[in-house]
């Protein structure tokens, strides 16, 4: 779990905790958006923990030497256990790659597998496209696109957790 997210769960269990204490209220179920920002970090800490057990799974497997950077894009399915598909980004020699990678987990069983994990494109050479004679091949065109997807992925995630927060702040009762 990043630094940032682990000081924003203990700013708000603080200010949780103040709002029993002070009667400073938050403008709703206190005890909800807690419950919500909680499993959010639960979240991203399993998706960040299935991320680092396939670059390392990949590494054994392949006898590569891939550092875990971050995970750009994660979706939860619950299955018999959870299959956690992301998108993340490691680095060989220094070089960036995105890669995707889908990752079943049975915490109940100690089992995890990776289902799949494949290199996706260069994540450094944004500006740089292959340009066919008759334009843009095709795949840097789906490269183009996979990019675009995950920075407006990442643009709504921001924006639904500010709006969240500024909403749940500013309201009053």
């Amino acid at each position: 779990m990043s630094r940032r997210a682990v000081l924003f769960a203990a700013v708000l269990l603080a200010a949780s905790a103040a709002a029993g204490v002070s009667g400073f209220h938050l403008g709703g179920d206190e005890s909800g958006l807690v419950r919500g920002m909680l499993a959010a970090l639960r979240e991203r800490a399993e998706a960040e923990d299935a991320a680092r057990f396939a670059v390392a799974h990949h590494n054994k497997n392949q006898g590569a030497a891939l550092e875990f950077t971050r995970v750009l894009k994660s979706k939860r399915q619950v299955v018999t256990g959870t299959l956690h598909d992301l998108i993340l980004e490691a680095a060989d020699a220094g070089k960036k790659g995105l890669y995707i990678s889908k990752v079943w987990v049975k915490p109940w069983e100690d089992f995890k597998s990776v289902v799949e994990f494949r290199l996706v494109g260069d994540a450094e050479a944004e500006s740089e496209t292959s340009v066919a004679s008759d334009g843009i091949s095709g795949q840097a065109i789906a490269k183009l696109s996979l990019e675009a997807d995950i920075v407006q992925q990442e643009a709504r995630l921001h924006t639904v957790e500010n709006d969240g927060l500024s909403s749940d702040f500013t309201s009053s009762s």
